[in-house]
């Protein structure tokens, strides 16, 4: 017998949730963009974002006390009987929440988890950053042993997008989803050469919570400019 769900109150303070994480990441992104001499290090470009988050928060939600955390462990699951190999893993932003209409206080931490991978030209034959979003990234997602953003209904990865064309980065990525049995990114809206193009997708996991919508938001890094 599957679990029962949230209730509607928990449903509706993480959509409420998952909207400000989703505007805040969007604002950071820009300001990210507009950023002179970026590094092109997926560690250097997360630590540039960080702070660009932290400025994003303060300005869209200048009340808002939960801030962004980075390199921060996955939490403690109350169902594990001791610690599990997933509170080893560190998704590389999360904001971490008290759900107050959660029953069980044991559960009512709640996480929104953001994964972040370089999108572009092979580094070498070893190491594809196409292929890397996908298993390096929204497997992680997936994956018993990394079950990033567990007991929630979503999350988000962001690309930093520094080169080719779109059409061949969506192609490899989408030859990689298939390989992991993932379903294809669906387009939101329309590419944004210059600026942020928004991709969503949803599937199933073995654990709570499933189906999983995943929230992509890629930053094209190839064009400095005023677009977006």
């Amino acid at each position: 017998m599957n679990a029962p769900g949230p209730s509607l109150p928990s449903r509706g303070l993480w959509a409420t949730r998952e909207a400000k994480c989703l505007a805040t990441i969007a604002h950071a992104l820009k300001r990210l963009r507009d950023t002179p001499d970026l590094p092109e290090s997926e560690v250097e470009l997360n630590r540039h974002f960080y702070f660009c988050l932290l400025e994003a928060s303060r300005e869209l939600y200048p009340e808002d006390e939960i801030a962004p955390v980075a390199e921060c462990n996955n939490q403690p699951d109350p169902d594990d009987e001791a610690r599990a190999k997933r509170e080893l893993k560190r998704p590389d932003f999360q904001w971490i929440y008290l759900d107050r209409y959660e029953a069980n206080a044991r559960h009512s931490s709640k996480q929104f988890v953001v994964e972040c991978k370089r999108l572009g030209k092979a580094i070498r034959t070893d190491w594809v950053l196409n292929v890397n979003y996908v298993h390096h990234g929204i497997v992680r997602f997936k994956e018993s042993e990394w079950a990033y953003a567990k007991r929630v209904p979503s999350g988000a990865m962001i690309g930093y997008w520094q080169d080719l064309d779109a059409a061949d980065v969506l192609s490899q990525v989408s030859e990689e989803t298939c390989r992991n049995s993932l379903p294809d990114l669906t387009l939101v809206g329309e590419w944004i050469p210059g600026g942020i193009s928004r991709f969503e997708h949803t599937f199933e996991r073995t654990f709570e919570m499933s189906p999983f919508k995943l929230h992509h938001l890629w930053i094209d890094l190839r064009i400095r400019g005023s677009a977006g």
